[in-house]
């Protein structure tokens, strides 16, 4: 494994597979796919936690995913996203949970976090941390909400045959009356400690599909809003609405949450070096649990 910006260096070693924990976010594609194409067409698999438009690739940007796939067919290689920086849960774990359903009416994919300690500031300026209640964040404007989220509800929609019609989005905030410290310095009090939005994805007029966040700076914030079932700090839930309606809650043990966000990533890697060539999505993938079975337990 190599840290490194260092992107000639990365080129000359003529990997199998590129892990890609970079920032993508919208807006920054010009200069994610620089690097990213020469890869690709040198013949490296490319698995990517962070390039959120290409979720779906079906509907990912035109442009940009002509010019994947015409990198993945010089070089006979692959490009694979795994979930929505990390978000893996939000995609496969909502797929894998249509199976316990009769009837789906909407699927809700939920992140209830708390990140009290994070410093990066994107928490202010996109998210929205910090700010008075009324004002827009940097995260609903011009589009981004939807360019960020709207690619996992593309291929729940996919996998339930469904087509998706209009969108709606909801946005909120809650705050404290005194200030409080956090990772990202000071939150005055009166301004947001704690977000909770939703992007729905809809189907004859009705939510099919929705993404619905309650993220946190401090635990004393937005008490009405969903909570962990456990006393984690990050947390995804799937809720099935329908025949039978049921929930399932992807909850990490304290410590652990980053090898969560990590190993889908990694455990990517074989399936995509024996996958076919070119723009990948969550179904496009071979299945690959087996090998992390401990060895004295499998077949001889």
């Amino acid at each position: 494994m190599i840290a490194t910006d260092d992107w000639d260096t990365l080129y000359a070693l003529g990997a199998d597979c590129l892990c890609d924990f970079g920032r993508s976010m919208p807006g920054e594609r010009d200069r994610w796919l620089a690097h990213t194409l020469p890869l690709l067409e040198r013949g490296t698999n490319v698995v990517n936690f962070s390039a959120f438009e290409f979720a779906h690739p079906a509907n990912a940007p035109v442009d940009d995913r002509a010019k994947i796939e015409a990198a993945c067919e010089k070089g006979n290689s692959s490009f694979f996203f795994t979930g929505i920086d990390p978000g893996w849960a939000t995609t496969d774990l909502a797929i894998a949970a249509l199976a316990a359903a009769n009837r789906v009416d909407c699927v809700r994919v939920l992140e209830l976090g708390w990140f009290g300690h994070y410093q990066s500031q994107s928490l202010r300026e996109v998210f929205g941390f910090g700010i008075e209640p009324g004002v827009t964040p940097g995260m609903l404007r011009d589009g981004k909400l939807k360019a960020l989220w709207a690619p996992t509800l593309d291929a729940i929609a996919e996998v339930l045959e469904v087509e998706i019609d209009d969108w709606e989005t909801m946005f909120e905030v809650d705050t404290l009356d005194h200030d409080v410290e956090v990772g990202i310095g000071t939150i005055k009090a009166g301004t947001a400690v704690v977000l909770h939005f939703e992007l729905r994805a809809l189907s004859g007029g009705k939510p099919i599909a929705i993404v619905e966040h309650v993220d946190k700076v401090h635990r004393d914030g937005g008490k009405q809003w969903k909570a962990p079932y456990a006393p984690v700090d990050l947390t995804y839930r799937i809720e099935v609405e329908g025949s039978p309606s049921f929930s399932v809650e992807f909850a990490a043990s304290p410590g652990d949450t980053g090898a969560t966000c990590v190993m889908p990533v990694v455990n990517a890697i074989p399936a995509l070096c024996e996958a076919r060539a070119g723009l990948l999505g969550p179904l496009d993938l071979p299945r690959y649990w087996t090998k992390n079975v401990r060895p004295d337990a499998r077949r001889a």
